[in-house]
């Protein structure tokens, strides 16, 4: 299952300003990490100072794009997980896992456990959020089945983080920007909004 802790972080009260705090999400990483390599036949390790130096450059990502939320909230929800994913993968709080047996392993996990187990967190989060604002949407799950997909996304991060974002958005189903995955303001969500002549 892709996004294990989503019903988890979906019995917070307020998982919409949870969501932003260190300790939520290292709790929700490691939980989510739990669940999926329960039955891997591998135990991965978790660096909660790796873990700590993602979240505080999301967080400053964060803060300072906030404002565009106002234009299309289910929107920036998508690309402030995608940031985090971002982090994450740059960061690297799990170190890499021996391979388990194949019968254990999914075939879209098996291609790259660390960057499903991100993704996977990533998309748990932002789906209670978006849960919680009204705006739930569904994951491309033919994408997130592909072992191409995982291959692609592996290769593409690591000529460019950035490109983490776009990935993300493919999985939440949402047109990707390729220019600036990271720059808000070249989303098409929010250029659309601008010749819609929508209030920015």
């Amino acid at each position: 299952m892709l996004t294990p802790v989503k019903n988890e972080m979906d019995l917070s009260e307020d998982i919409v300003h949870e969501a932003r705090q260190f300790r939520t999400l290292l709790a929700g990483f490691n939980r989510n990490v739990e669940l999926l390599y329960e039955n891997q036949g591998v135990k991965p390790q978790i660096d909660s100072v790796a873990m700590a130096k993602a979240f505080a450059k999301w967080r400053q990502a964060f803060d300072s794009t906030r404002h565009f939320a106002a234009q299309n909230k289910g929107d920036f929800v998508v690309f402030s997980a995608g940031l985090m994913l971002k982090e994450l993968l740059l960061a690297k709080p799990l170190s890499e896992q021996p391979k388990a047996e194949a019968a254990l392993v999914e075939q879209s996990f098996s291609q790259w456990p660390e960057g499903y187990a991100y993704a996977s967190f990533c998309l748990s989060v932002a789906q209670a959020v978006l849960d919680r604002l009204g705006e739930g949407r569904e994951i491309n799950q033919a994408l997130a089945d592909d072992p191409a997909f995982w291959n692609s996304f592996r290769e593409n991060v690591a000529e460019d983080a950035s490109y983490a974002i776009a990935y993300f958005d493919l999985l939440c189903g949402v047109e990707p920007n390729w220019t600036g995955p990271d720059v808000p303001w070249f989303r098409p969500a929010f250029t659309k909004n601008k010749k819609l002549g929508k209030k920015l």
